[in-house]
């Protein structure tokens, strides 16, 4: 019973980060509005909670493995409710905002990073994989509900924070939750090997790994942002519609998780690394091509969605099979490499469309995510070289 509260309250953790980052591409020009800012501005206010996530993933390297998880739970949380309750107040000030969304995302990311390692704790080595691409099920989930959710709040008119409530109450179930769940054990008793990772002892393939993980969520970022804008300006779809892609993308990332969650079971992680590398790319560039021939936009999306099969988390699971005993230290390292690649995005894409136009912007996460697939390749090549070739990885 404690086993299945703790996992649903880590899918929880990945629906909350996932509904505040899934609406930023669908909020850009209904908040640019409602504050008298450019979308280039509102795109980097918006971005400062993944620059918080990012500063949330470094923080969880250190705090995971030297504070009590309860105690970890209930501070984060604590705090991230009290800050949706004052975005919910639509504030008028894009700093403000800015600095609330910051504060979020770090809360949002150590929680991320804790829902994470006790997955990989209370699983053992043959399931593992398989539930960590489940809880990116959760955040596929949330995307596609949150960006439902957000188009449908907008054509009612209501305020473009609204979506923020749903959230709200996401985080209030974690928080409630975590006064009477039984946490995995202090993970500083369990030896040295556990209360850190030292990173120059990682072999090349690791670092292949973290690399992909920064290219992919920079590139998924990226095109996501942009993807609405560009919709309406070389598809000629309407707001609803070119919003409506970003939650088709979510649901076919759900989908494809769904089918991850079993084939990766039988093909291992690594191959699942590839296939969902190659099915990212290619489908992206079908997307932002828009062959008519091929179907609608919206279905292109769900199909890219679809193709992406669980990769973030095999990713992470590929690493973990390198290690006997997950290091404490390991996977909040890797979701750091992740969280700094979507922390980057809205800053560098946004400089990137004022500079040559929303096209452009597409074609930087399509660059990033084609990078994805050369460093997945990367690792199967070096694995004859590293005292990883008699792992599973």
């Amino acid at each position: 019973m404690n086993r299945a509260a703790l996992t649903l309250a880590s899918f929880l953790a990945y629906f909350a980060l996932s509904g505040m980052l899934a609406p930023i591409g669908i909020l850009v020009q209904p908040s640019a509005a409602a504050l008298g800012v450019s979308s280039g501005e509102m795109v980097r206010t918006l971005g400062f909670f993944s620059s918080g996530t990012l500063a949330g993933s470094l923080a969880a390297v250190v705090l995971l493995p030297n504070v009590k998880m309860r105690t970890l739970t209930l501070s984060v949380y604590g705090v991230a409710c009290c800050v949706l309750l004052l975005l919910l107040a639509m504030p008028a000030d894009v700093r403000a905002i800015a600095a609330l969304l910051c504060l979020l995302g770090a809360c949002l990311g150590v929680g991320l990073a804790q829902a994470a390692l006790v997955i990989s704790r209370i699983y053992s080595e043959t399931y593992r994989a398989s539930m960590l691409v489940a809880t990116d099920g959760s955040f596929s989930l949330a995307g596609f509900v949150t960006a439902s959710v957000t188009v449908f709040l907008l054509t009612q008119g209501a305020p473009w924070a609204s979506i923020y409530g749903l959230i709200l109450a996401v985080v209030l179930v974690i928080f409630v939750t975590a006064f009477w769940l039984e946490f995995p054990e202090s993970l500083q008793s369990e030896g040295s090997e556990n209360a850190g990772l030292n990173l120059g002892a990682w072999p090349r393939p690791i670092w292949f790994l973290a690399a992909a993980l920064f290219c992919y969520t920079f590139g998924q970022s990226s095109f996501l942002i942009w993807l609405p804008s560009f919709a309406q300006a070389e598809m000629g779809l309407s707001a609803a519609d070119s919003g409506n892609l970003i939650g088709q993308y979510w649901l076919g990332m759900f989908i494809g998780q769904i089918l991850t969650v079993v084939i990766v079971v039988k093909l291992g992680a690594a191959k699942m690394s590839f296939i969902g590398a190659l099915g990212c790319f290619l489908a992206a560039a079908l997307l932002f091509l828009h062959p008519v021939s091929l179907g609608s936009p919206s279905m292109l999306s769900l199909i890219w969605g679809v193709c992406n099969f669980g990769l973030l988390k095999c990713l992470v699971s590929q690493a973990t099979l390198a290690f006997k005993k997950t290091p404490a230290g390991l996977i909040p390292s890797l979701l750091l490499a992740a969280s700094l690649g979507t922390a980057c995005s809205p800053l560098a894409s946004s400089w990137v469309v004022e500079a040559l136009g929303v096209a452009a912007g597409i074609m930087t996460g399509l660059v990033s995510l084609a990078a994805v697939l050369l460093l997945v390749v990367a690792v199967v090549a070096s694995r004859r070289d590293t005292n990883l070739s008699g792992n599973k990885l």
